[in-house]
């Protein structure tokens, strides 16, 4: 579009005088004196600049793995998944979607896993078992709903008292989880309970069950680009007893500066994307783990709040730290050994529960 600007110009006579001397300026009366004066010009009008957006624009940092994720998925309260970890329950479906994964024991020398989805939906999650009262400290480290299938009589006694958010396969097998027939068949039936994000954010609508995220749950800052922390030795193979016979390795790969989960020393594979599991960190929690007192199923208690020591692993080395935990309710908080704030590297984290020193080459 085009604009059409009037511009006018009146001459004016001026008379200047300067003590004595002065001086006239006179219009010269044969002159038409261009008292007036039209011109018309033409101007384009300014098209508005484009807007340039971020890349990120409609996305924010994950609290989790320090990520960009969806405004939705930032928005959205995560939900901790209990998963069988024993021979017969493997591969799992949908840790390689996970955030941050818990591993602990529950009974025996078998470990557990409460792994915390937020960021991407996962459409196959699974074997789902049953939970243990120490597992809701992991979902209330990041205020999320717990997701399970079944549960100690000492875990359904703290998720009452804790008030927290869960979603029971006891309750809800064929509707909120589903059963495979093929693993049912050759695993067990305690191998074969399955849900989906769907099903789950589906269900806590219907259920009322609140979604809306609480910032303050966030556990980890983290270094803009890989970072060897300050002081950390180098090592690139991690070994974490959490006992004699059941042993969590890590071997790091500088080519994609991850670590390569091994259990009984085989590759831990997700079996919906084949891939090894992986993370870009690992963080060892050292703590005081006893048996029950007259439990007959050998089940323990796992001392979470309070403080300890532990180890951060990342980029290639690993470094002493310390965590601590003012109550169930509260988030862990984790520090370097000089009592600043833990700094991680974006990424995906695998946190290993032990009462156990781990060892590094």
């Amino acid at each position: 579009m085009k604009k059409y600007l009037i511009i006018i110009a009146s001459f004016l006579l001026v008379a200047c005088s300067r003590g004595s001397n002065a001086e006239t300026f006179v219009q010269d009366e044969n002159v038409v004196p261009p008292s007036v004066m039209i011109t018309l010009e033409e101007e384009e009008e300014n098209e508005p600049e484009e807007e340039i957006l971020s890349p990120h624009h409609d996305m924010a940092i994950s609290h989790l793995t320090g990520h960009y994720i969806s405004i939705d998925a930032y928005n959205r309260r995560p939900f901790a998944v209990v998963f069988n970890n024993e021979t017969r329950a493997l591969p799992q479906s949908g840790l390689m979607q996970a955030d941050i994964i818990y591993e602990v024991l529950a009974e025996g020398a078998t470990t557990r896993i409460v792994a915390i989805f937020q960021s991407v939906e996962a459409e196959r999650i699974g074997p789902i078992r049953s939970t243990r009262h120490y597992f809701s400290d992991f979902a209330m480290n990041h205020d999320a709903v717990l997701i399970h299938h079944g549960g100690s009589p000492q875990a359904y006694t703290s998720i009452r008292n804790l008030g927290l958010d869960h979603v029971d396969g006891m309750r809800y097998d064929g509707t909120v989880f589903w059963r495979d027939p093929v693993r049912r068949a050759e695993r067990g039936l305690e191998n074969s309970s399955y849900t989906s994000t769907e099903n789950i954010l589906a269900h806590a609508e219907d259920a009322d069950i609140r979604l809306d995220i609480s910032e303050e749950f966030a556990m980890f800052s983290f270094f803009e680009e890989p970072t060897t922390p300050s002081g950390a030795e180098a090592s690139t193979f991690i070994s974490v007893p959490f006992v004699a016979s059941n042993v969590a390795e890590f071997r790091f790969c500088e080519d994609t500066n991850l670590y390569y989960k091994y259990k009984f020393g085989n590759p831990q594979l997700d079996e919906e994307t084949g891939e090894q599991l992986s993370v870009t960190n690992i963080l060892v929690q050292i703590t005081t783990i006893t048996g029950i007192p007259g439990d007959t199923e050998g089940r323990r208690n796992v001392t979470l709040v309070g403080s300890g020591e532990g180890y951060l692993i990342t980029n290639g080395s690993h470094i002493p730290i310390r965590w601590e935990k003012e109550s169930r309710e509260a988030p862990t908080q984790w520090f370097f050994e000089d009592g600043s704030p833990l700094t991680i590297n974006i990424g995906r984290t695998w946190i290993c529960v032990t009462s156990n020193n781990p060892t590094f080459e």
